[in-house]
């Protein structure tokens, strides 16, 4: 292995030597690493070398050019993995940015978001109440067509089957009309989350749309 004091004696020596050569063979004096961190100069790459990292030195052995060395697959992954957490960023900060856009371009002060907010909760109680009355039409007639049936049955006489399809028909519709209900009252819970969620945006944008107009009255 050489050391220190003999590479800084052999840059010197090619340097002197390279006094009296071509510019051409001056500009190919390279400069690389061997895997046990010892320091080479030459005219050319060895190719086990080719993938380290290279530099070209002119003829006062000052480097003009760097090539820098060939990444492992894993720090080519990591590259990757880095990327997408930048691109993934980006997209959310676009997204927001779009959704900030559209709060101050349809609402001028906080009570229009909420105005807004509570005529979708309004219109949706209004469903529920008309879906609450056919649930209890449904009932009575329910009622109506199970007591049929039980006094058919208490007179020793056969239950008609459209009978029973009648009956198994209205309980079923009932229960689809609940089902129907529940998803409107998650829709109300899911428009007061997200209400909440842009009456709190609305008001730090305000408040950073106020910081600005201070800023720049200051100025």
């Amino acid at each position: 292995m050489k050391s220190s004091a003999t590479l800084t004696a052999t840059l010197l020596l090619a340097t002197t030597l390279g006094a009296g050569l071509s510019g051409e063979a001056q500009a190919r004096m390279y400069k690389w690493t061997d895997a046990q961190g010892n320091v080479h100069y030459g005219d050319r790459i060895p190719p086990e070398y080719a993938e380290q990292e290279q530099r070209r030195l002119n003829e006062q052995g000052v480097t003009v050019e760097v090539k820098e060395r060939s990444k492992t697959p894993e720090e080519l992954a990591e590259e990757r993995r880095l990327a997408e957490i930048k691109a993934a960023e980006e997209e959310r900060r676009r997204r927001q940015q779009a959704q900030d856009r559209i709060l101050l371009d349809t609402f001028s002060n906080e009570d229009e978001i909420i105005m807004t907010r509570d005529g979708k909760l309004n219109a949706i109680d209004a469903i529920v109440r008309v879906t609450e009355g056919r649930i209890e039409s449904l009932r009575s007639r329910l009622t109506e067509l199970t007591t049929r049936a039980a006094n058919l049955e208490r007179g020793g006489k056969v239950v008609p089957d459209t009978l029973h399809q009648d009956v198994r028909s209205a309980r079923q519709q009932i229960d689809n009309n609940q089902a129907y209900i529940a998803q409107k009252e998650r829709e109300q819970q899911d428009i007061r989350e997200q209400y909440e969620a842009d009456i709190q945006r609305f008001r730090e944008l305000m408040r950073q749309r106020e910081e600005e107009r201070q800023k720049a009255g200051m100025r």
